[in-house]
């Protein structure tokens, strides 16, 4: 672990897909910054997800600005694979990452901003906030209802079948997520899966030959301004087909939890041998300077850009277009705040855009 500076014109704080993206953009642009991570390693959200999670984008579409993921275009690409090329992303434009740096609180100072870590404190000029979507585990009120005899997991703990006990697995979250772990359940258990009352829609993988994020891409989808309240599609769904052969059961939206039962909207009873909650996360902004949210706790911010001065987000869900979170589309997002770092004129430092030696 390098040790956290005094002083920096700018702090990216995270170094997923969205800090690693801006992190490039601000280094081509001369800027001087430090990302901060608070993973023990480049891509440690990636390394934690289940075991054969792969991306609904293909690689084509999976890359950061300036180095395309490898391999072949059509393929779809898994968490290692995601994790790996994170870590080559860093190294190929030696962006400057240090791990082990949880931001415990970012105040206004001055003109500026203190970031105080385990580890120390730093002033920045600007920051650019790029934690992500994956925050804290969100569980349902209701889910408190359910015997502590149960066992339950939610998708940030779910890494393989061999880890679920044998029985009826009931999955609650019909998402992308939900639906690819009830998937795979369906081959060595009995599985249920509860689904939503509105149902998301679905898309397939490839339409004609071609990925369905290419069709997107080419119509415009992807760059358009999103209706928070459209649900995500779903990608690639496997759900249907698996239903109709029996091999595994949908059931509707569950609402509460009765001791060893979870009961659907329509009354329906499910005694599960195992609860998997596929049921998302919830970002806590609690650690931000409390004039940077507004009254609902969230960022007071318009397309990345911060109500106070010198502050920016990346990688907020559908936080401009649909695109927003994803890894092979953020880097959109990410050279628009740039533009606005540089815009405000508060960096003092600079460096050449690329170092000699590196790919421009």
């Amino acid at each position: 672990m390098s040790a956290l500076p005094a002083s920096v014109p700018v702090a990216v704080i995270g170094a997923g897909q969205s800090g690693l993206a801006a992190a490039y953009h601000l280094r081509q642009a001369g800027v001087r910054c430090v990302v901060l991570d608070a993973g023990s390693e480049v891509g440690e959200t990636w390394r934690r997800r289940w075991d054969s999670l792969t991306l609904f984008t293909s690689a084509q579409f999976s890359g950061l600005p300036g180095l395309p993921f490898p391999g072949e275009g059509a393929h779809y690409p898994g968490k290692d694979e995601v994790v790996a090329y994170l870590r080559d992303y860093v190294e190929r434009f030696g962006l400057p990452v240090l791990t082990d740096q949880r931001v415990l609180s970012l105040r206004a100072d001055g003109d500026g901003y203190l970031l105080t870590t385990a580890h120390g404190v730093c002033r920045a000029g600007q920051v650019v906030i790029a934690t992500g979507p994956f925050g804290t585990p969100r569980l349902p009120e209701f889910a408190a209802g359910l015997s502590p005899d149960v066992p339950t997991l939610h998708t940030s703990e779910y890494r393989s079948p061999a880890q679920v006990p044998p029985g009826t697995v009931m999955v609650v979250g019909d998402g992308n997520s939900g639906r690819q772990i009830a998937a795979e359940l369906a081959g060595t258990h009995s599985v249920v899966l509860s689904c939503s009352d509105k149902a998301s829609p679905p898309l397939p993988q490839t339409v004609l030959g071609r990925d369905m994020f290419w069709w997107m891409s080419v119509i415009g989808v992807m760059s358009l301004p999103v209706n928070m309240q459209a649900p995500d599609p779903i990608v690639g769904d496997r759900v249907p087909e698996l239903a109709a052969a029996g091999e595994l059961r949908t059931v509707g939206r569950i609402t509460a939890a009765e001791g060893a039962e979870l009961v659907a909207a329509d009354g329906e009873r499910v005694k599960p041998s195992t609860v998997i909650w596929a049921t998302g996360f919830r970002t806590d902004w609690s650690w931000l300077d409390p004039e940077m949210l507004d009254e609902s706790g969230q960022p007071r911010q318009t397309e990345g850009l911060g109500a106070s001065p010198g502050s920016h987000y990346l990688g907020l869900y559908r936080m401009r277009t649909r695109g927003s979170a994803l890894i092979g589309f953020v880097g959109r997002d990410a050279e628009h705040v740039a533009a606005a770092v540089v815009s405000a004129g508060r960096s003092t430092t600079t460096t050449s855009p690329t170092a000699e030696g590196e790919p421009s």
